[in-house]
């Protein structure tokens, strides 16, 4: 195992004034030194700075096709990016989540080899799942020629593997409570990225073809440099003890079998009513949904990233049965997430008009309300994140399943209902809809299977 590695572990272990374990576990007073929120709040401010500028890459592609492409082009792009997602879900629940949970708590000896293990899995599975959106690509070519879907499912189809690699290679930085290392790399590709939306916007080649094509360039060519930094393509003197992937593979699917479900069911929640506005309003109604949802995402992408920073220390937590601290921090980020974006939609409900102006010239004018109607989203995301992550550090990816179970019938229900009423306010408040019911369920889930704290350090425990 690299030096590194190793040195970002005992970091994420230790405080500046004792060691973790030699602390109360159960302390919260602990938790709440200046000395832990200092550090955990340059990770967290870290954690947004990467994602940041992930994310401000993916949101400058949709914004400035949005303001140069006609709206139904812009929804071919929008509608092909659901797809990507959708199938991204099953990357991350197969890959990431069962990384950032069990890499930290049973393989932080060896995490080099344990991350090349997880790379294989990234290939084979991610090959699979490349290679059926390029056959639904050719498939569509074949029936409608002239769709403009067709080069973005292609272009999409052709992204995926290089894509969801940096969120790999991101990820581990993570795991080894690196954040520093993953902003270099997300600043690498967002300057490749941009660098090359200006060019391709100079030479008139902006579509959603040649914006997928650039962002897998971009992510390539990052996460190649992440996986040096993090030390997974180094190799040191002493030879380090082999993993299978195949083993590895078998532990991914254990934990995250649960989690196959809800990544299908919450790809229906977040992601059916792009679809169905594309159907029933027509593929410029789905661009309009997608461009008055960009504000909204960038919150939304916030509230992933600071939740995700805390995934393995409650991973820690939960494999030192710290019940009572994990439940702290789980309601500390929580309410750290919820109330900042509840300004943010005051904010943006005030100047609506002027936010849609400065991101669109007024192109979707008529439309500015929706924005702090979908800002509303990151808000009640917010609220239960905290508790989501707490969940599945526990290792009880199920109770996520049932969140998912009660919140993709109301997306789908919700959105058939609203859209024949009020068209895409509809929509809009469809998506409002299924995140609050997957918070709330979330919460029920939480308060029942995790016993408040007890008082004078008594135990406490997570009943399954």
């Amino acid at each position: 195992m690299s030096a590194e590695p190793q040195f970002a572990l005992r970091v994420a272990e230790a405080t500046p004034e004792k060691p973790l374990a030699g602390a109360l576990e159960t302390g919260v007073d602990l938790f709440l030194t200046p000395a832990r929120l200092r550090v955990w709040g340059i990770r967290s401010g870290l954690a947004l700075v990467d994602q940041g500028l992930t994310s401000g890459a993916g949101f400058g592609v949709n914004l400035l096709l949005a303001r140069w492409m006609p709206a139904e082009l812009y929804g071919a792009f929008a509608v092909a990016f659901a797809g990507f997602l959708f199938v991204s879900g099953f990357h991350n629940v197969l890959l990431l989540e069962p990384m950032s949970v069990l890499g930290p708590s049973r393989h932080a000896d060896r995490l080099p080899a344990y991350f090349r293990a997880q790379i294989v899995i990234h290939a084979v599975l991610v090959g699979a799942l490349s290679a059926a959106g390029l056959l639904t690509g050719l498939v569509l070519w074949r029936v409608y020629p002239d769709s403009p879907l067709t080069g973005a499912i292609v272009g999409a189809g052709l992204t995926l593997p290089f894509l969801l690699l940096l969120w790999l290679a991101r990820r581990m930085c993570y795991v080894v409570q690196r954040p520093s290392i993953a902003v270099t790399g997300s600043a690498f590709y967002f300057v490749l990225v941009f660098a090359g939306l200006f060019v391709l916007g100079r030479l008139g080649r902006l579509a959603p073809f040649t914006a997928f094509l650039l962002m897998a360039c971009g992510s390539l060519a990052a996460a190649i440099a992440l996986l040096w930094r993090v030390g997974v393509l180094k190799r040191g003197k002493e030879p380090e003890p082999g993993i299978s992937w195949r083993e590895r593979l078998r532990e991914n699917w254990t934990y995250g079998r649960w989690l196959v479900g809800s990544a299908v069911l919450f790809s229906v929640s977040s992601q059916v009513q792009t679809l169905l506005a594309a159907a029933m309003l027509g593929l410029g109604a789905a661009g309009i949904l997608r461009a008055m949802q960009l504000p909204s995402q960038v919150m939304t992408q916030v509230v992933t990233a600071t939740a995700l920073l805390f995934l393995p220390v409650f991973s820690r937590d939960f494999g030192r049965e710290a019940i009572g601290r994990m439940h702290q921090k789980a309601k500390f980020v929580s309410m750290g997430l919820a109330i900042p974006n509840l300004s943010c939609v005051v904010g943006l409900t005030l100047f609506a008009g002027r936010a849609e102006y400065l991101l669109f010239n007024g192109k979707y004018a008529s439309y500015a309300w929706l924005i702090p109607v979908l800002a509303l989203i990151p808000v009640v995301n917010g609220l239960s994140a905290g508790y989501s992550m707490a969940l599945r550090a526990a290792q009880k990816p199920h109770f996520d399943f049932v969140s998912n179970v009660f919140a993709a019938p109301a997306a789908v229900v919700s959105a058939v209902i609203f859209m024949r009423w009020w068209g895409l306010a509809g929509a809009a408040a469809s998506l409002v809809l299924s995140f609050a019911v997957l918070s709330a369920v979330t919460l029920v889930l939480f308060r029942q299977s995790v016993r408040q704290p007890a008082p004078c350090g008594e135990s406490v425990s997570v009943r399954s």
